[in-house]
């Protein structure tokens, strides 16, 4: 990387693409913004379906540089070759297969582009469900890694399933418990349910998210969005068998960066803050199901009853779901209506999430448990309801619930087939927020709060394995 001393070096490129969907693009957003600043310039990738979302909430102009820190960071958007109202997206199976042969086409005209504008990309780094971006990078020789959006317990899991080493549930044992290396017995409906004989939800993901593990010993290095002292046997067991860093949680990391660069799908609302300012300390019920989750009617209205039955005030995001999924959308019980005409209660359809759980008038997060959001509470100090759905969200309940404490469980997944009634949803409402439970379950959610802070910090364990990996794709420390 040496340069004739006459001459300004040029900074480090490195692009980042990731799978579309908010779930997959903020943690590695987050991650880019760090990067950028620095002192790199970052790109980053995503298919133009997903980029007109981002346009239309964020101030996007595409392959705009923005400074961040001592860098920069852009963004550019690629086609995946379908019409946007295509009824095909909806099927991932398919969908998938589309975005792999798009993908394998656009992304090397983009890394051409830049290669004959004299600002060669020096490192890849991408997410699960586009394993693809791996043979990109090979075909140009560049230096890659892969940022695992879920927690190391359940890389683990992937890591064993594949392997073999581990014994799952199978179609004749459906009801087999999971022991992994250095982690606590998960029940059969506490695995990541795309490792279940039965699940037959988004099984093109589960494909994606496997062949990352078929392919171990390609990336440079495996990124994981946890930090050491929330998972720290796992991660000291899967550090001996591949290269990981915990970088996590990326939400704090982002915390450490100032810049005005978004990458949300839909502008959130700028009354949930001035709301949430009205209220009482520690009075507020905030339920959101991400962004992919869907709910029967049956269950929101469920919930419905449940929330006005315990008293609590609520800050709920309701929004239509995602046009690709082809789904009906919600709608709001004439109850629920009301009481947010009496000032007990507040719709939105989206919010600034980070904010919202570290405003001082929350009692507690009703999730569906995705990585990001568990994450999020856990580094805000917030108990949580749990109601995961599928996929790793219900191995993350079970971990808030048994491992970190911070947590009561509502429901066990999508698989229960149940609808939980409002009698229930009350009562694990007022269990998180009222009484000694409640109280216990603050605290332990405090000391992960500061736990994940000392991991960012400076000599932080995420901090250090940041730096290192900084280091091996060329960038040293300058103590910017």
């Amino acid at each position: 990387m040496e340069m004739d001393s006459s001459s300004p070096r040029k900074p480090i490129h490195v692009m980042l693409v990731s799978f579309q969907g908010q779930g997959s693009v903020s943690p590695l957003l987050r991650l880019g913004k760090l990067i950028a600043s620095k002192g790199t310039v970052v790109t980053f990738v995503t298919t133009e379906f997903w980029g007109k979302k981002m346009r239309k909430a964020n101030k996007i102009v595409d392959g705009e540089l923005k400074p961040v820190g001592s860098g920069s960071i852009r963004f550019e958007f690629f086609d995946d070759g379908w019409e946007e109202d295509d009824v095909r997206r909806g099927d991932f199976d398919l969908y998938l297969a589309q975005l792999e042969k798009a993908g394998k086409q656009e992304l090397p005209k983009l890394v051409r582009r830049y290669n004959e504008n004299n600002d060669p990309v020096s490192a890849l780094i991408y997410n699960p469900f586009v394993p693809w971006v791996g043979h990109v990078a090979e075909e140009f020789n560049i230096l890659y890694a892969v940022l695992w959006i879920q927690s190391c317990a359940v890389f683990s899991a992937y890591y064993h399933y594949l392997n073999g080493s581990v014994s799952f549930p199978t179609k004749t044992e459906p009801k087999l418990d999971v022991k992994l290396p250095c982690a606590p017995v998960l029940k059969y409906d506490e695995i990541p349910t795309f490792l279940h004989p039965s699940s037959s939800h988004f099984t093109a993901l589960r494909e994606a998210a496997l062949a990352i593990f078929k392919n171990l010993d390609k990336p440079f290095c495996f990124l994981i969005s946890s930090f050491d002292a929330l998972e720290k046997d796992v991660i000291d067991y899967m550090s001996k068998l591949c290269p990981i860093k915990t970088v996590g949680p990326l939400f704090k990391v982002a915390k450490t960066v100032v810049t005005d660069v978004t990458g949300d799908f839909c502008k959130p609302s700028d009354q949930c803050l001035e709301w949430l300012d009205s209220r009482p300390r520690s009075s507020v019920v905030y339920i959101s199901f991400g962004t992919v989750a869907y709910l029967k009617q049956e269950q929101m209205e469920e919930i419905s009853k449940g929330v006005l039955k315990s008293g609590l005030s609520f800050l709920w995001v309701i929004r239509p779901p995602l046009e690709d999924l082809h789904l009906e959308a919600h709608v709001v019980p004439k109850e629920l209506k009301e009481a947010c005409d009496q000032g007990k209660g507040k719709i939105v359809e989206w919010c600034p999430q980070d904010q919202v759980l570290a405003h001082p008038s929350l009692a507690c997060f009703v999730t569906h448990c995705g990585w990001n959001s568990t994450t999020e509470a856990l580094t805000s100090g917030v108990p949580v309801v749990c109601f995961p759905q599928w996929g790793d969200q219900v191995t993350n309940a079970a971990y808030m619930v048994d491992v970190f404490k911070t947590a009561v469980r509502l429901g066990r997944g999508a698989a229960e087939g149940r609808v939980v009634p409002g009698d229930e949803v009350a009562e694990r409402l007022l269990e998180a927020t009222v009484g000694e439970k409640a109280v216990e379950l603050r605290k332990n959610a405090l000391k992960w709060k500061l736990e994940s802070e000392a991991a960012v910090a400076p000599g932080g364990s995420s901090e250090k394995n940041f730096r290192e990996f900084m280091e091996k794709i060329g960038v040293k420390d300058n103590g910017k």
